[in-house]
């Protein structure tokens, strides 16, 4: 009886220290699925911050490029520009990856340094030309971080018609009168 008895207890130990396993692992395992959820809400939700913030600084670099493009710039709207464009570090720059901080973060100090070389006079044509430059430089990173260029349209335009094709022509060249201006 005392083999049967001994037998039962190793027996129940065994099982026991089994089922302790078993239980740890499990819970390992959710807790690490908790976590990689967390996780996932976590990059989607900053994704979508994001997704509400980048737009509204790409329009305002896009509208100070527009007036250096038709060539309506001056200062007073570079000075206005600063102030946009603090306020939106202000509110928003918390969300930045490294690589936007970077030039985000840089072009405020540029815009600062610029300023005050040229406090009582207009800016230089190259002046205009590098802030455009920059902002273009700054809104290709904006759009790249949202996956706009990664993401595939709905649908595909027909680019091989003989009259997009004319009309493509004619834009390019209209598009290199421009670049060759800001220097690209």
């Amino acid at each position: 009886m005392k083999l049967e008895l001994s037998i039962a207890i190793i027996s129940g130990i065994l099982t026991l220290l089994a089922s302790f396993f078993v239980a740890m692992y499990q819970a390992r395992t959710e807790f690490q699925k908790m976590v990689e959820q967390l996780e996932q809400k976590y990059t989607t939700s900053l994704f979508e911050k994001r997704l509400e913030s980048y737009p509204l600084l790409y329009k305002l670099l896009h509208e100070l490029n527009n007036d250096i493009e038709y060539n309506t710039q001056n200062k007073q709207q570079l000075i206005g520009f600063q102030k946009d464009y603090d306020s939106w570090i202000a509110s928003h720059a918390i969300l930045l990856t490294p690589a936007i901080g970077k030039l985000v973060w840089g072009y405020h100090h540029y815009l600062i340094d610029i300023l005050g070389q040229f406090p009582d006079e207009p800016l230089p044509e190259e002046k205009w030309i590098e802030i455009r430059n920059i902002q273009i430089t700054i809104g290709k990173f904006l759009r790249s971080e949202l996956g706009v260029y990664d993401t595939q349209a709905a649908g595909s335009p027909e680019l091989e018609k003989p009259y997009v094709k004319e009309i493509i022509g004619k834009l390019r060249q209209s598009s290199r009168k421009i670049r060759s201006r800001f220097g690209y």
